[in-house]
């Protein structure tokens, strides 16, 4: 197989890549936690689009913080777990995620001698 083979049979893997990329552009994911008292959106590049923390959830006694801050941590967690399940946790899940429900055979039919 030539290159120009080579890259014509690669351009399905590259658009599902890039409908992948522009999918995950657009996502914002929202994790809660203590019954929505706080809520973290993340966007889809795993950037911090807002954090919300409703007045229940701060109280003036010292002991609070911590709980706050546990707050916050199981709603980042809750975000990310979102992402995961969504997109993959490492790049291998993100390119099963991605080729899911698509024809291996004519997507990797150039790269395996296939027409």
């Amino acid at each position: 197989m030539d290159l120009s083979q080579l890259m014509a049979s690669m351009g399905p893997i590259q658009e599902a890549m890039k409908q992948q990329e522009e999918e995950r552009a657009q996502t914002i994911l929202e994790g809660r936690s203590g019954g929505g008292a706080v809520s973290i959106r993340l966007r889809g590049d795993l950037s911090v689009a807002g954090i919300a923390i409703t007045p229940t959830a701060v109280s003036s006694d010292a002991d609070d913080v911590t709980m706050l801050e546990d707050l916050i941590h199981t709603a980042l967690s809750d975000a990310l777990k979102q992402y995961r399940d969504r997109f993959g946790a490492n790049a291998e899940e993100q390119m099963q995620k991605t080729l899911a429900g698509s024809d291996m055979a004519s997507l990797l039919g150039g790269l395996m001698g296939g027409r």
